[in-house]
């Protein structure tokens, strides 16, 4: 039986002992208490079951982590087979190699852009083809002007 039947039971035997007609009724208390002894043994139950289940989360997390270090460990060992690859491609100067089943080709890619703190370049240097200007709306001083009833 459900614990929430028990509960309904238990709840049916009690409106009778509320009643004037029951409450003296050597059977109605009986069948009460055995359906409390039913309710506590149920909700004991349930707690073995939930204390069960939260010993079963500590070693799914080990597991976890355990997994995430082996993936993280080939992750590494990926990168430094393609390192190492690069590596020795670079040293031959051999940029190209087919394996029949697939090909490698390794080239040398020119930097995109350079990294440099603005603040500091722009405080030692005005050249103008060295700086671009952006241009946007202050959008505090169009509310201000919409507020005054100015056309915008």
């Amino acid at each position: 039986m459900k614990l929430y039947e028990i509960a309904e039971q238990y709840q049916n035997i009690a409106d009778l002992l509320n009643n004037p007609e029951f409450s003296d009724n050597d059977d109605v208390i009986t069948a009460l208490k055995d359906v409390q002894d039913d309710f506590d043994h149920k909700v004991q139950q349930i707690v073995f079951l939930a204390k069960n289940i939260e010993s079963e989360i500590e070693p799914i997390d080990v597991e976890i982590k355990r997994l995430q270090a082996m993936k993280k460990a080939r992750q590494n060992h990926g990168e430094r087979l393609k390192t190492y690859l690069k590596q020795n491609l670079q040293a031959t100067g051999i940029h190209k190699v087919d394996c029949g089943l697939f090909k490698v080709a390794y080239r040398e890619t020119e930097q995109s852009a350079v990294e440099i703190d603005e603040d500091l370049f722009l405080a030692n240097n005005l050249r103008e083809d060295f700086v671009t200007v952006k241009i946007t709306p202050n959008k505090t001083a169009i509310k201000q002007a919409l507020k005054d009833g100015e056309d915008v």
